[in-house]
Formats: structure tokens, sequence, C-alpha cells
């Protein structure tokens, strides 16, 4: 397997916005040189009579009846008590983003 090149590396690194220094350069180099070797294990591997699209041994997830289940005011009291900021029967939520 080709390894990447200082470009190679800068060029990622441009892409994920990253600043790279001269002196981190060439442990990133290196860094990812090694997961490329160990991802070139995988072409190793005898894949021929394997199905990619099938889960073998995975386990049926147990499914449960979707339905509704009713509040009452002392459930909704209960959970407005718990939280850190409260507007009458409302929880106030920091802003995220937008304008003010």
């Amino acid at each position: 397997m080709p390894e990447l090149s200082k470009e190679e590396v800068l060029k990622v690194g441009e892409l994920a916005r990253l600043q790279i220094t001269p002196k981190e350069l060439d442990a990133l180099v290196a860094h990812f040189n090694s997961i490329l070797q160990y991802f070139s294990k995988l072409d190793q591997l005898d894949l021929s009579g394997v199905d990619p699209f099938s889960l073998e041994d995975a386990p049926s997830l147990r499914q449960r009846e979707d339905c509704a289940l009713s509040s009452d005011a002392k459930t909704r009291e209960a959970i407005l008590s718990r939280s850190p900021s409260r507007d009458g029967d409302f929880i106030r939520v920091p802003r995220i983003g937008g304008e003010q």
C-alpha cells in the first residue's frame, strides 16, 4: 500500500481546517501511515464466501408495543421541579443560536 506524503497530509489537514506545524508534520505522516498499514492487513483476508449485507450472528432485537402513556399533573410537576430553570409549566433552556 502506498504511503502518504507530507503534501497529502497537509492537504488532509487543510480540508479538516487544521493548522499543522512543521514540527507536527513528521509525526502525523508516521501516524497516518501506521493506520494505513493496519488497514492493509484487511486485504489479506479471504472474504469470498462472506455476504457483506448479512448479519449472521446478530441477536434479534426485542420489540415492544408502541403505546401512548398518559401523564398527570403530579408527573408533570415532578419533572418540572427537577429542571434547573422553569417558567410556569415550561422548562427554560439557554438560547443555542440565532439573534437575540
